[in-house]
């Protein structure tokens, strides 16, 4: 099916002289529809326009900015501002943007396996071959398990340490804080720490996008002359992650399975969206691909665009919901590469990256002044600003707040 568009300008005439959405880097470009007429924008175009209102929500969302929902990129802080589908493919012909809408279910799954699989291969021979002073992130889950069968398979775990960076603002629940299991195979994990004061410091600096972002910005400096290896995307691509089964619809019979945020977050009860669902939820700026100048050095080989691209095409309507939920593509990858030398490690999902809530953790007395004042001005709904500055005052009684709180405040001003 085809739609025929007016494009308001040469800026969307630009954008949308071939455009189709990207799994993974969903913020790209930005439409706005108007009965016939069609307009687009970047990310960055908007954050730069004065003109461009932003919806109160930003006040209540800010973690998954630009989205208003992260299991739905569709809508955004940007009012009237919405992502184009997956399925949509734009192009320009004779002054006007046809819309074509693209077909679904186009990759049989096993035909993108073994494309997955090559691809990371090769991606980490690359790396490997053109890098000497590497170390591993090592989080303990499964993706950072698959990097480490690479690097005994290539015979280059002798140079390259393993690295654990726990974070004194996360819940010890989610860290590990041991490696015995590890030890036991004779590995050697060096422990390095995400104080509360490293998050203090990114506090108070204006930047949204380093404040969200804090950890892996001081990851990229405290490593600034190694290649870091990281695991980023293993879940989305390699589908060990809940939102798989959300598209799939249906759950794991399994009970003792790999990914047991299935249990906790999978809800069936309202059919997936195809078009808008989420499979690949990235910050903007937070990546390598999308921030070269802050994290050129911290690459990960599954981290792959091309395959990214290709998952909202695969046909994974047979697909068995313990593969997703066990783990089993992943597995499989590792066993390859290894046997079952590392069957021990891998346990269950952990989490020790990111911005906790606990406000006990930014004391007012800690924060410059700067950081907690707002601009009244129009771009922003008058309800959001008024709800963000209440929030601020209770803050300044209760002598802490929020990490969300503050960054939210944060995206605010940067607007203004």
């Amino acid at each position: 099916m085809k739609k025929k568009f007016i494009p308001t300008d040469n800026i969307t005439k630009e954008l949308l002289k071939n455009y189709t959405l990207i799994n993974g880097r969903n913020y790209d470009v930005l439409i706005k529809v108007d009965n016939d007429y069609i307009t687009a924008r970047t990310l960055e175009q908007l954050m730069q326009d004065p003109t461009c209102k932003v919806d109160h929500k930003i006040c209540h969302c800010q973690i998954i900015f630009p989205w208003i929902d992260h299991n739905h990129l569709k809508y955004t802080v940007f009012k009237d501002w919405i992502a184009p589908s997956f399925y949509v493919n734009f192009k320009e012909s004779q002054g006007s943007i046809i819309a074509e809408t693209l077909s679904q279910h186009t990759i049989p799954l096993e035909q993108y396996i073994q494309t997955a699989k090559n691809k990371i291969e090769n991606n980490v021979k690359n790396l490997f071959d053109n890098s000497k002073n590497m170390i591993l992130l090592y989080s303990g889950g499964i993706d950072s398990i698959l990097l480490l069968s690479y690097l005994i398979k290539y015979d280059r775990l002798k140079d390259t340490p393993l690295v654990y960076c726990g974070n004194e603002c996360l819940q010890d629940i989610h860290q590990k804080k041991q490696f015995h299991l590890e030890k036991n195979l004779g590995f050697d994990i060096e422990f390095i720490n995400v104080s509360k004061q490293i998050l203090i410091d990114y506090a108070n600096q204006p930047d949204p996008f380093k404040f969200r972002n804090y950890q892996s910005h001081w990851i990229a400096e405290k490593f600034k002359d190694k290649i870091i290896l990281i695991g980023d995307e293993g879940n989305s691509v390699l589908m060990h992650k809940w939102e798989w089964l959300k598209r799939l619809g249906k759950s794991p019979t399994k009970k003792n399975i790999y990914v047991t945020s299935c249990f906790d977050q999978l809800d069936l009860s309202t059919p997936a969206d195809l078009d808008y669902n989420t499979i690949s939820f990235i910050d903007p700026y937070s990546r390598s691909w999308n921030n070269k100048k802050d994290f050129n050095n911290l690459l990960s080989p599954i981290s792959d665009l091309s395959l990214m691209q290709m998952l909202p095409f695969v046909d994974i309507r047979d697909m068995d919901p313990n593969f997703v939920g066990d783990a089993e593509l992943i597995k499989s990858m590792i066993y390859e590469n290894v046997g079952n030398k590392l069957d021990s490690l891998i346990t269950t999902e952990n989490y020790s990256w990111g911005m906790g809530p606990d406000p006990e953790h930014l004391q007012i007395k800690d924060i410059d002044n700067t950081m907690l004042d707002i601009n009244f001005k129009k771009r922003i709904e008058t309800k959001g600003l008024i709800s963000i500055k209440y929030k601020i005052e209770q803050a300044k009684i209760d002598g802490h707040i929020e990490p969300r709180c503050l960054l939210g405040l944060k995206y605010i001003n940067y607007f203004l």
